[in-house]
């Protein structure tokens, strides 16, 4: 029977020997006991190589399709070496090959000490758990660690950086495992994962209904979209960390994942509706109706007139359709409500607002709007809506770009 175990360096050291007779490798087979799928790893995997000499000028190429092409630059798709009978079938290694000074293709050299200090190398870090050397785990670091500390999720990362050949559940192992505390990046520094799950109902105390809401209510909503089903809905909100503001006005157009948002110093229905009549302003009739044709929001007191949403005070001019969620039933606006957890992240709860501006909240949805999505095939909302309605209606929402590795979703975007 076959000796399994792991090969030794006196082992090695008999490899190479007998590589330096010119013996074929079933002869080392059948020296050392082993198969022969292991002695031909074993060569091929420690092998050192030693580049021909490309200043020669009968030895400037070394692939079997230079003939043709005559022009070899080693990187083309179709780049592939002159094969040796003698060092890839029978051999396996150029050892003490008595063509060694006049053959102008790569040398192939098994060395023992070196092929010991390679296994070495890599028991080691086999040792540590993980399927990574050294030097390609400082390498992964590099890539991913600022990014997650620019609160870029693990997924977005993978996303956008298509080199990195591990799952996204592989990274937040290694992350779990502390292989990149040392370069800041712990448990503590990932994105949360928030999903929202439907509210239960409970027995709430239902408080006094406007009668204004007749007509408008969630239910209403759904016969509205089956009747319409290519009217895409705008659902809107307020996000606010103090009763006393201030306050941003969000919106997010469904079909895309594309979220603004308005800043605002009072959370009343004067101030919000006036934000539509100067997002009216900025836009073309056209460009207006296909974003805020539909729009669904919750019952708060600053969206309580929904005539002033629906039409245009200053003109008379019937501009919207508003619905309203069941009362204590955020879930039935579920888009805005989840991209309020980017939100959160940039803006965490309990910090003041008092330096806040439009154009820093504009900053804050350009990185948001610049973040894939799994929902949307791994582009960003930002891809999306340019895509359907161009660059420059989103310029005009005041929402720009970002370079994929420059997205920051953390409270130093702001600072």
């Amino acid at each position: 029977m076959k000796d399994n175990s792991k090969l030794n360096l006196s082992q090695r050291i008999k490899i190479e020997e007998m590589l330096n007779q010119r013996h074929r490798k079933f002869e080392i087979v059948k020296e050392l006991d082993r198969t022969q799928s292991t002695i031909a790893r074993e060569i091929k995997k420690h092998l050192v190589v030693k580049q021909h000499n490309i200043y020669k000028s009968d030895n400037l190429f070394n692939c079997k399709y230079f003939v043709n092409c005559k022009k070899c630059t080693n990187k083309c798709n179709i780049f592939q070496p002159i094969s040796c009978k003698d060092r890839d079938r029978n051999i396996g290694a150029c050892n003490n090959c008595s063509k060694l000074k006049s053959c102008n293709l790569d040398k192939y050299f098994y060395i023992a000490d070196e092929a010991q200090k390679k296994y070495e190398y890599t028991l080691r870090d086999s040792r540590q758990g993980v399927n990574l050397s050294s030097s390609e785990l400082i390498e992964l670091a590099h890539i991913i660690c600022p990014l997650i500390k620019k609160g870029q999720s693990i997924y977005t990362i993978l996303n956008n950086h298509p080199e990195i050949e591990l799952c996204e559940k592989t990274i937040y192992n290694y992350i779990e495992m502390g292989l990149f505390k040392d370069w800041g990046v712990t448990n503590s520094t990932l994105k949360r994962k928030v999903k929202r799950r439907i509210s239960k109902k409970y027995n709430l105390k239902k408080r006094k209904e406007p009668t204004d809401y007749e007509g408008r209510t969630y239910t209403d909503y759904l016969e509205y979209k089956k009747q319409n089903p290519y009217v895409p809905t705008t659902e809107m909100d307020t996000i606010y960390n103090f009763q006393s503001g201030p306050y941003i006005q969000t919106f997010i157009f469904e079909n895309t994942s594309f979220m603004i948002g308005i800043l605002h110093s009072k959370k009343t229905a004067d101030s919000m509706s006036e934000a539509l009549n100067k997002i009216q302003e900025i836009l073309t009739d056209k460009e207006y109706n296909s974003l805020f044709a539909l729009l669904l929001t919750d019952r708060g007191t600053e969206f309580a007139k929904p005539q002033q949403f629906e039409i245009n005070m200053k003109t008379g001019e019937i501009r919207s359709k508003i619905f309203y969620c069941d009362p204590q039933q955020s879930s039935q606006k579920p888009h805005v409500e989840n991209n309020h957890n980017f939100v959160r992240e940039i803006l965490p709860n309990g910090q003041a607002w008092n330096n806040l501006t439009q154009e820093k909240v504009n900053l804050m949805f350009s990185h948001i709007n610049s973040t894939p999505r799994e929902s949307l095939g791994n582009k960003t909302p930002y891809e999306i809506f340019t895509f359907i309605y161009g660059k420059e209606l989103a310029d005009k929402l005041g929402i720009q770009k970002i370079v994929k590795d420059e997205v920051n979703t953390t409270p130093r975007l702001l600072k």
